[in-house]
């Protein structure tokens, strides 16, 4: 009788998360896999892209959270899911489906941690499977790899450059790969650029002379200097300007524009607004009739993904103590834009902006454990993942027009009516 070695089974982990993600995500996906979501802007893009342009050739409608700029529509979000977008734009053309990519993007990031937890040697497979599954239902990224559209998947991508970031720090850390990685998150996600500190702080904890710390951060900026002066040059082609992302001249909501025009689009006035909200935020209770409801203005971290609070059990391992402290100061970092934003996320279930840094916050999670998850914690884990099945099953009508099964039922009704023909 054949077995399997523990290295060998170690080793397939990632592949078996991959295809179980990517059965999780499409059957949540559901009918939708075949069609486009309620924003798919970046489908959009990649079409102009490919005709030369960098306004949008074909316009979708509604032209909600697009940007209009003398006489032309543009996508104000960095361009990098557009740009992973173009080949199968190239051979499908607008029949692209935005929720098929980020389904499978969504899959490939779940494996991808995975593989950062194996190179860490952090517990056994088991217990990396139960992080894994932190990330992948337990966290906003079910929801937005399930659902599309312009938001969401800008997060499913820069959650897959944050993987591959966090893979080369913990691998050989070569700063100018991981300056590139961090520089395509970045392309997707600006806030992520911010999450710098976790390499540097690694690299520099290494060097023992000041022309090496030098070269370390010249290479780094290397690493990053494309999609940054890429992203210069595409503002400054579309408005004149290489700093100006076109937000102030996006179709949104009145509340929110008149939001952005009374305080800017950062200010000082959102930090208590959006600090409640990524902590504590409750859902909404109404008590005639007795009714709990998410609040679709979000709501905390603490009630939606309460493993998080792992990442604060003691470090066992000294060797990860300066892994942990590079964690946590990119996390700081890339939460303060967040915090001074003057939106909070809009529609959205728990806290989609953390998406920004939560692999590294999981990764923080896993560190506190010392590698073992006692009872408590995959308590903790399985609550993360209910509170967003919740979510899932919340948000699905509104960006799908009807509850999530009611799709499977209409697929049995056409199954058994075929059946029924057939006859």
């Amino acid at each position: 009788m054949m077995t399997t070695s523990p290295g060998r089974l170690d080793r397939s982990v990632p592949v078996r998360l991959f295809f179980v993600f990517l059965a999780i995500y499409g059957f949540t996906a559901g009918v939708s896999l075949g069609r486009h979501s309620l924003a798919p802007h970046f489908v959009y893009l990649a079409e102009s892209f490919l005709h030369g342009h960098l306004d949008l050739v074909h316009v979708p409608e509604p032209p909600y959270d697009l940007t209009r700029f003398d006489g032309q529509w543009y996508v104000s979000f960095p361009p990098l899911p557009a740009i992973l977008m173009l080949p199968l734009v190239a051979v499908r053309g607008l029949a692209v489906s935005d929720i098929a990519f980020s389904v499978v993007l969504g899959a490939l990031n779940v494996s991808l941690f995975g593989m950062v937890l194996a190179r860490l040697g952090l517990g056994d497979w088991k217990f990396r499977i139960w992080l894994c599954v932190l990330l992948g239902l337990g966290t906003p990224l079910w929801y937005c790899a399930a659902l599309g559209s312009v938001w969401y998947t800008a997060h499913v991508v820069a959650v897959t450059c944050l993987c591959l970031y966090l893979l080369e720090v913990v691998r050989r850390n070569r700063p100018i790969w991981a300056g590139l990685w961090l520089g395509l998150g970045f392309l997707a996600r600006v806030p992520v650029l911010l999450a710098f500190p976790l390499s540097l702080v690694l690299g520099l904890y290494k060097v023992r002379h000041r022309r090496d710390a030098a070269r370390l951060l010249v290479l780094f900026g290397l690493g990053m200097a494309p999609a940054l002066l890429g992203q210069a040059a595409y503002n400054w082609a579309r408005f004149g300007n290489p700093l100006e992302f076109g937000y102030r001249w996006m179709s949104s909501p009145g509340s929110l524009l008149e939001r952005q025009m009374t305080w800017g689009q950062f200010s000082l006035h959102f930090v208590p607004e959006n600090a409640f909200t990524l902590l504590v935020r409750p859902p909404l209770v109404s008590l005639a009739p007795l009714r709990i409801a998410p609040d679709p203005w979000g709501m905390g971290l603490l009630l939606t993904c309460p493993a998080l609070l792992l990442g604060l059990g003691r470090l066992r391992a000294e060797d990860h103590r300066v892994l942990r402290l590079g964690l946590w100061l990119a996390v700081a970092l890339v939460l303060v834009p967040s915090l001074l934003y003057f939106n909070t996320g809009s529609y959205q279930f728990g806290y989609r902006f953390a998406l920004d840094w939560l692999p590294l916050g999981v990764l923080l999670a896993a560190l506190g454990t010392g590698g073992r998850l006692h009872p408590w914690g995959v308590a903790l884990v399985v609550l993360s993942a209910l509170m967003h099945l919740w979510g899932v099953w919340w948000m699905f009508p509104n960006f799908d027009g009807q509850p999530w099964h009611l799709q499977y039922v209409q697929l049995l009704r056409d199954l058994l009516r075929v059946v029924d023909l057939a006859r």
